[in-house]
């Protein structure tokens, strides 16, 4: 499989916030978001074989993974052999989606699904039978992560999470780092409106900023 990086930190976004985690970050990725931050995962990419993964990880002491990309289900068969393999050894495993991609099987493994639904400012869009299906299949596991730019992203959001979301249990509204100073609008809004989204930051930016591997 390829691969872009692993390394050892603790999670900065969505509802699991502040667990340490080895972070498998797969290479390649279908879609091309504006303020994507790690363009560097689109092309290119290490070639592991599963035990080699498994090996760097066990190098750490720490049993959740955070697979991530790029977007990871691109490589879903490499990928499912590595959560078989991780959740024989009793790996906590986080999935890391774009929303574009539905694989029942991988995620009936997983611990937490984390499935992002792109908003317009990314240009791009999430494919909204896969929200669907994963938020009627999965939803106790699942978290739907909303990147927000603006008050366009967030009508957009609203009005996905009151039609196609409506069940879902853990909705979070991130706000995209480049444009954080909507951040306090953004929680003007989402008080405004009494959702049942909880607004989270990307806490390795606010400690770290863009550098990699934390």
């Amino acid at each position: 499989m390829k691969v872009s990086e692993i390394f050892y930190s603790i999670e900065g976004e969505g509802i699991e916030i502040g667990r340490p985690e080895v972070f498998i970050r797969l290479a390649e990725c279908n879609l091309r978001c504006t303020w994507c931050d790690t363009k560097y995962t689109w092309e290119n990419g290490k070639d592991m074989s599963t035990n080699e993964v498994i090996n760097e990880v066990a190098k750490y002491p720490c049993r959740s993974v955070s697979i991530t990309g790029g977007e990871p289900l691109l490589q879903k068969e490499e990928l499912l052999k590595l959560i078989q393999r991780f959740k024989k050894m009793k790996y906590w495993i986080q999935i890391n989606t774009n929303g574009t991609i539905f694989d029942e099987e991988i995620f009936s493994l997983a611990d937490l699904i984390s499935m992002d639904c792109k908003c317009p400012s990314s240009k791009m869009r999430s494919e909204l039978d896969v929200l669907e299906k994963t938020s009627k299949l999965f939803k106790q596991k699942t978290q739907f992560k909303f990147v927000i730019s603006d008050e366009n992203d967030y009508e957009y959001a609203v009005n996905i999470v009151s039609s196609s979301l409506r069940s879902a249990s853990n909705i979070v509204f991130q706000p995209e780092w480049s444009s954080r100073e909507f951040a306090e609008d953004l929680i003007s809004l989402v008080k405004r409106d009494n959702l049942k989204a909880k607004v989270i930051l990307q806490q390795q930016k606010v400690l770290w900023g863009k550098k990699r591997g934390v």
